[in-house]
């Protein structure tokens, strides 16, 4: 769900959506006036916003008024799912903190997705070695404390989420911002004849010259590495036809 949002650029009315699904575990609502103030009041938002994004949530079916009880009610995740066949199973729990910063958050959980599959691929069989090693409970209680980055680029995320990469390297820097996400830059140092071969090597390649000029030298920009410890759940496995 919180790819989806992302990809069709909804997260205004997804962060109203949080904030229903937070104040209002029921699901039941009666947004009367007294509602309608709390949400703006909370969100910051003025009473035209907070409508319109009601409004799109209706629309997008995650909301619905129930005509026999009159009031509003918030539609299940796992129903949501099944209709939009999102099979994936983990899941972020939100907060009220979160709902602050939506799309640092909403980066987070991208960028994360991306971090654990690659440390199951990268890391998994490093520490296994680890605990089968004869210091195993010594080695291992040093190794926790390591940080184990992960290079993700922003084509690759462009590539697998269908963002654009002025989108992915935004909530990629808001999420660094609130520290939802560790962001490290890899830069390389050119030296002089060294410079116009690396733009002729990016140009021929297709890529973007990833060459940046500061104190006097020139260097040549890698993947960022990102860590990220943000927790999932998860959800109940959807039931095949």
């Amino acid at each position: 769900m919180c790819n989806w949002v992302l990809q069709n650029n909804l997260e205004n009315p997804f962060k109203l959506f949080v904030y229903l699904k937070l104040t209002y575990p029921s699901g039941k609502i009666q947004w009367i006036q007294k509602d309608k103030q709390f949400a703006q009041f909370f969100l910051l938002k003025h009473e035209k916003t907070i409508n319109n994004n009601f409004k799109k949530l209706i629309e997008l079916g995650w909301l619905y008024y129930d005509e026999e009880f009159e009031y509003y009610r918030l539609e299940a995740l796992d129903k949501l799912r099944e209709e939009r066949t999102w099979i994936q199973r983990r899941a972020y729990p939100f907060s009220f903190k979160d709902i602050s910063h939506i799309r640092a958050t909403l980066g987070a959980i991208l960028y994360t997705q991306l971090y654990k599959s690659y440390c199951r691929k990268h890391f998994k069989k490093r520490k296994s070695n680890v605990l089968k090693s004869e210091s195993a409970s010594k080695s291992f209680a040093v190794s926790a404390d390591i940080k184990n980055f992960a290079e993700i680029s922003i084509n690759g995320v462009t590539n697998i989420f269908k963002l654009t990469k002025c989108k992915a390297s935004r909530i990629k820097s808001s999420a660094a911002k609130h520290k939802l996400i560790e962001v490290k830059k890899q830069y390389h140092k050119l030296q002089p004849d060294e410079v116009n071969v690396a733009k002729k090597a990016a140009k021929y390649r297709g890529e973007n010259q990833n060459i940046i000029f500061k104190n006097g030298n020139y260097y040549l920009q890698h993947v960022d590495k990102i860590y990220s410890d943000l927790y999932f759940k998860k959800r109940k496995k959807l039931e095949t036809l």
